[in-house]
């Protein structure tokens, strides 16, 4: 496996099918060089990345790409900070007691709602609800006061028999702002951007727009510099600097390429992600 062919497709995405598709102009890609050993394919690949990112964040500042702009820009990236094609892009959950405390009842393997008895119990107060009939007296007293409590704030209902989750819409929300830190909302239905409208209106959530969420962005400073972390691999700044070590051999090399490759597959998706998004909303 040498990547050549994928490095190829990237190419196309950003000097054909951007200006195709979405008549954004101007942007390239160039492939590492034929016969390129691993070491010139990495160095190449992390310096394209940085590149194509700053290419986009261009045009989504200036709503074009200004090849003279672009030469005098030499900021290195911040992950966390490039910009999106669509306001609010991300929803984030805010420092609210009552989201805060939403979100660890439910989801937490911390809860004090995920044991009531050795019959009933799960990985965490949600998973119990979803995978067990329980009954508002099932619980001991002082759950039940939290019972009540989520049931006040629309969480949890009680049907008679038993004690459920009140919105599916709500809870999936809940559920993502948990496992993944951020909900996408331009991929929420009609019925899921007005429930998050609503848990915004209440304080409960936040929406800041970036081509990555706050997470993602963590990872890539994470593998490739010293922005949020001291103790990564940092191949960006290892590789554009010329400081890996000198008796790396090829397969340490070649493991950087492929983290180079994949972290530009993902890109391309999130920027495709974000053109297309755009597109709909405007033709909405």
């Amino acid at each position: 496996m040498n990547g050549s062919g994928l490095e190829e497709v990237i190419a196309w995405f950003f000097e054909d099918y951007l200006a195709d598709e979405f008549r954004a102009f101007n942007f390239s890609f160039r492939p590492s060089s034929i016969g390129a050993s691993y070491l010139e394919r990495a160095r190449h690949l992390f310096a394209e990345m940085e590149s194509v990112v700053a290419q986009f964040s261009l045009f989504v500042e200036d709503g074009e790409l200004d090849r003279d702009l672009l030469a005098i820009t030499s900021d290195q990236v911040r992950y966390k900070q490039v910009p999106s094609l669509l306001p609010g892009k991300y929803v984030y959950r805010s420092e609210s007691p009552e989201i805060v405390g939403i979100l660890h009842t439910m989801f937490s393997d911390q809860s004090a709602l995920a044991h009531i008895n050795e019959g009933l119990e799960g990985s965490d107060a949600a998973r119990l609800l979803l995978e067990k009939a329980v009954a508002y007296d099932d619980f001991h007293d002082y759950q039940k006061r939290i019972v009540d409590d989520l049931m006040g704030l629309g969480i949890l209902e009680e049907t008679g028999s038993r004690v459920r989750i009140a919105n599916a819409e709500r809870f999936s929300i809940l559920n993502r702002l948990f496992t993944t830190q951020a909900c996408s909302y331009y991929h929420l239905s009609e019925s899921g951007r007005a429930e998050l409208d609503a848990m915004e209106a209440k304080g409960w959530v936040v929406r800041r727009a970036s081509l990555l969420t706050e997470a993602e962005g963590q990872y890539f400073n994470y593998l490739l510099n010293k922005v949020d972390f001291s103790n990564g691999p940092e191949w960006r700044n290892k590789y554009l600097h010329g400081s890996q070590a000198d008796g790396d051999g090829e397969g340490s090399h070649f493991a950087a390429y492929i983290t180079a490759l994949r972290s530009i597959v993902a890109l391309v998706i999130k920027m495709n992600d974000d053109f297309c998004l755009s597109a709909n909303a405007d033709t909405a």
